[in-house]
């Protein structure tokens, strides 16, 4: 069975996600029964799958990788959100709170601001190398309110706390220290990642309801196609020009997280303007980010078999490989 699932672009993750969706679309008692049930499917479940992710990631690490985290994951977060927030701007400048097509600008701007860097570790783990899978802590800078709320002019300061982002360091410090300390470590923790992916993916699925992802009908295509347009072609080139990769790398950086469903909520709370446009908002995210787990990983896929990647050989077997390093 993990032979058939591994031939699935980052289907470890995937399979376990839409699993725990039509779970939740069609009994989600089934996903809740006793306390430890409705821990793991919880946010504070995503919170603590998140936190092993990066102590796992830290112990692979060496401090010498930190540079080229931050030169692979920053730039791909920088022009990302330079792009996304240029769309909205220019869009709500246009169309106001309503959007365009049906497509409302609340759920624009979280859409274009945010990254999913589950599903881009995921595929990290499948075709990338260990520059990669080190360069995943940086995503967490747009995953979550803080970079949408700066977009529409409210200091991320004032809503996202120091220790967030302590949070988001100390993990992947102390992983770092403890492989660094005793080499045992690193080589005990090596496939921690790999086991925590299915996991991560059931837990987000279980917030996912494919009814209300089909009632998004068009609207939330569209919101997918604007991601894809906008932010494919800027991820694409600092990939191959900046960065000098093939491009399989800053392919998996065009996504929507599940995790960004719940982001339109927080900034109608902060900003009243948008509550009136929240449920419909989070509903063309659900559909967006449904259609990111199915669609980009096959986007990775050819990006990766056509201009090369560090476990060609691994995915596609023996032949030419174009990987620029």
């Amino acid at each position: 069975m993990l032979k058939k699932i591994n031939k699935i672009p980052a289907g470890t993750m995937i399979i376990p996600l839409f699993a725990a969706a039509i779970l939740n679309t069609f009994c989600p008692w089934l996903l809740r029964i006793g306390s430890y049930s409705k821990a793991l499917v919880s946010d504070d479940g995503l919170r603590i799958m998140m936190l092993l992710t990066l102590l796992f990631t830290g112990t692979q690490m060496r401090f010498s990788d930190i540079p080229e985290a931050l030169k692979r994951g920053g730039s791909h977060v920088l022009f990302k959100y330079l792009s996304g927030a240029g769309a909205y701007i220019i869009i709500f400048h246009y169309f106001g709170y309503k959007g365009i097509l049906g497509t409302c600008s609340l759920a624009i701007l979280c859409a274009l601001t945010n990254n999913n860097g589950s599903l881009y570790m995921g595929l990290a783990q499948s075709y990338g190398d260990h520059a990669d899978l080190v360069a995943r802590p940086m995503f967490n800078l747009n995953s979550g309110p803080m970079l949408s709320l700066l977009t529409v002019g409210i200091s991320g300061s004032s809503s996202i706390s120091w220790e967030e982002y302590m949070t988001i360091l100390i993990p992947l410090l102390v992983g770092i220290l403890l492989s660094s300390i005793d080499k045992d470590i690193k080589e005990a923790t090596k496939y921690g990642n790999a086991l925590i992916l299915p996991v991560m993916g059931f837990v987000l699925g279980a917030s996912i309801d494919l009814s209300k992802i089909i009632a998004a009908g068009f609207s939330g295509i569209f919101l997918f196609i604007m991601v894809l347009l906008i932010t494919g072609p800027v991820a694409l080139i600092v990939d191959r020009v900046l960065l000098k990769r093939p491009g399989y790398g800053g392919m998996a950086t065009v996504s929507v997280a599940g995790n960004t469903i719940a982001v339109p909520a927080m900034i109608g709370q902060i900003v009243p303007q948008f509550a009136p446009y929240v449920k419909l908002a989070t509903v063309q995210i659900s559909c967006a980010a449904v259609l990111s787990a199915i669609l980009c990983p096959f986007i990775v896929q050819w990006f990766a078999k056509r201009y090369g990647c560090p476990k060609y050989e691994e995915n596609f077997g023996k032949g030419r490989n174009n990987l620029a390093c």
